[in-house]
């Protein structure tokens, strides 16, 4: 959770430094993505699992986690693409430095997000295999829009 949120804070810095007529269509998509990824991070964390409901709602955000760190990789190659700093230090978005390290860090959140899947499952199979209809149905209720 705390890679996640340097993640969130990393992304809105370098989204402040596009030009402001790439607001609604990158910038604000590449920020939301890492909210998401801090949200659906606290929200798995912060579920203490005693049965498979639970089990299953922190797959679940942990699944989310996922997704959004994907998608968030996505807008930022495409940013980088776009936006990248000139060699002479004019220019203005995002350097190599500053590509590389975010990168790096959303790796990291990859990495740790299967971590926990990874434990959660030697932890909590015993819950997996005994999917309820309520947590399926659950598991339906949450999906993002």
């Amino acid at each position: 959770m705390y890679n996640a949120a340097r993640l969130y804070s990393f992304t809105l810095d370098c989204a402040m430094k596009l030009p402001k007529r790439w607001m609604f269509l990158l910038t604000e998509r590449t920020v939301d993505a890492a909210a998401r990824v801090l949200e659906h991070a606290k929200a798995a964390n912060s579920i203490y699992v005693t049965c498979a409901v639970d089990a299953d709602l922190r797959r679940f955000h942990l699944n989310q986690a996922y997704c959004y760190a994907q998608v968030l990789a996505s807008y930022v190659d495409e940013m980088f693409e776009r936006f990248p700093s000139r060699e002479d230090g004019g220019g203005a978005c995002i350097s190599q430095a500053s590509y590389l390290r975010w990168v790096e860090s959303i790796d990291r959140e990859f990495k740790l997000v299967k971590g926990v899947m990874a434990s959660d499952k030697k932890r909590f199979g015993g819950y997996y295999a005994k999917e309820s209809a309520a947590a399926v149905s659950a598991q339906l209720g949450l999906f993002d829009t």
